[in-house]
């Protein structure tokens, strides 16, 4: 299903959106926001209807392929006819804007199908898709789940102050206490300092020794069943919900409440409603890498056709995400940088990512997170200086290189509150640093070294 919002006073660009987890609905904030800027803005439900579940993969290879790549394509192509016919011209310039699959989707039709798009806003972006849901469960059983009981078990409430403690201690190493860590990559985490007897926890939450090497291997890199590393290790002060909280608030039983993980391996990967992610292994992960259900996983980065035609691909990632590990958006530019044997600039002429931090996955978070990405705070940012979307049509249209945007922190995160904080975020590897005499609510007092 493809929706189309064409508004009247149209600008003649054409912008399509993708999805989020398993896809089945119509990103109506990012297609509403892009409408109210003017473009002829479209939504796809990436090929089936409903966003939790196995049925609709189960036994259905067709929407498996929507999913995995087609729906995006079919939606640009059917898109542009719309235009067409409605407006009775063509577009000048055609846009795709999404984050978390939706990111991953950008990625893919600019491999796939370099010629759908101009230019493609991608965040949050689950790029080695399977290797992000099969993180969720590995990590599960990193921390002894399912054996709840076990001495090596570390309870959803241990986390909730493992991650305190990780910003408590982190966060001012940057020269601003904001309760953010800028960059999680940069530090390295030894959980004995979370030992009961430290002090640093308090009795009901501390660790006991069989819970520290529970944690270390929390924060270690993925390792595939030949023991190479293929997906980087959880940040720093994330939330782990998707991993820690794994008991049935109901039954007291072991759940994982990651649901994407067993509805997608049950509906896509074994084809079967009985599969349980209990005994989950990375030899499980390898299965659905040689599977690639509907093509799911962007295993490719050679960019090299839409970098030709003059594409040009901006993605953003928040230090936060508490989805996608952040690092994997650096993984992929380096990536892509080797496939390509490309210098530094080389990428920069048609690839740029930003790092927001203090961002969660997509949006929100206590750091400057608004970049115009999403209805209705996008509303506050429209101009190409603090929204990354009008950043790509500058870069697009007229060779205006982003080298940074201005993000912007609200009250209460609406934007009729008014403005809390902003901060200039820079294009990778670039970074935002305060420059240690000003204001730290303000962008300027934000500088990329």
């Amino acid at each position: 299903m493809v929706e189309a919002w064409l508004p009247d006073q149209w600008n003649r660009r054409f912008l399509a959106t993708g999805g989020g987890g398993i896809g089945g609905c119509i990103d109506y904030p990012t297609i509403r926001n892009g409408a109210s800027l003017g473009f002829a803005s479209f939504g796809t439900n990436g090929g089936h209807n409903g966003s939790e579940g196995f049925d609709f993969f189960l036994n259905q290879p067709e929407v498996l392929k929507d999913f995995g790549y087609r729906a995006i394509h079919v939606e640009a192509e059917v898109g542009k006819e719309i235009v067409r016919a409605y407006y009775g011209r063509r577009a000048r310039h055609h846009y795709y804007a999404g984050c978390s699959t939706g990111g991953r989707q950008g990625f893919q039709a600019a491999l796939l199908y370099p010629d759908d798009f101009d230019g493609v806003l991608a965040g949050s972006p689950g790029v080695d898709w399977l290797r992000v849901v099969s993180s969720k469960g590995i990590l599960a059983h990193r921390i002894g789940w399912p054996n709840i009981d076990s001495d090596s078990y570390v309870r959803e409430a241990q986390w909730n102050a493992i991650v305190e403690a990780q910003i408590r201690l982190l966060d001012p190493l940057d020269g601003v206490k904001d309760g953010i860590i800028d960059n999680p990559t940069m530090y390295r985490f030894d959980p004995e300092i979370l030992a009961c007897g430290t002090g640093v926890l308090n009795d009901s939450v501390c660790l006991q020794p069989a819970q520290i090497d529970s944690v270390r291997s929390a924060y270690e890199p993925i390792a595939d069943s030949t023991g190479k590393i293929v997906y980087p290790s959880w940040e720093l002060g994330a939330n782990t919900d998707v991993f820690s909280k794994n008991i049935n608030a109901t039954t007291g039983e072991p759940d994982l409440s990651y649901t994407i993980l067993e509805d997608f391996f049950r509906g896509a990967v074994y084809n079967s409603s009985a599969w349980t992610p209990t005994n989950f292994t990375t030899n499980d992960m390898d299965f659905a890498l040689k599977v690639n259900p509907g093509q799911v996983n962007t295993d490719g980065t050679d960019l090299s056709a839409f970098r030709a035609k003059g594409g040009k691909l901006i993605a953003y990632h928040g230090r936060n995400d508490e989805s996608v590990t952040s690092a994997l958006s650096a993984w992929h530019f380096s990536g892509t940088q080797s496939s390509l044997n490309a210098s530094l600039a080389e990428m920069h002429d048609f690839y740029r990512l930003f790092y927001i931090p203090g961002m969660h996955h997509c949006s929100g978070g206590p750091g400057a997170w608004d970049i115009g990405q999403m209805w209705p705070l996008g509303q506050g940012t429209r101009d190409s200086q603090h929204n990354l979307l009008l950043a790509l049509v500058a870069w697009v249209e007229e060779g205006r290189k982003p080298d940074s945007v201005i993000g912007t922190k609200f009250h209460n995160d609406v934007v009729a509150d008014g403005i809390e904080a902003q901060r200039t975020h820079c294009v990778y590897p670039r970074r935002s640093v305060w420059d240690g005499k000003g204001d730290t609510r303000r962008a300027s007092s934000w500088k990329c070294i």
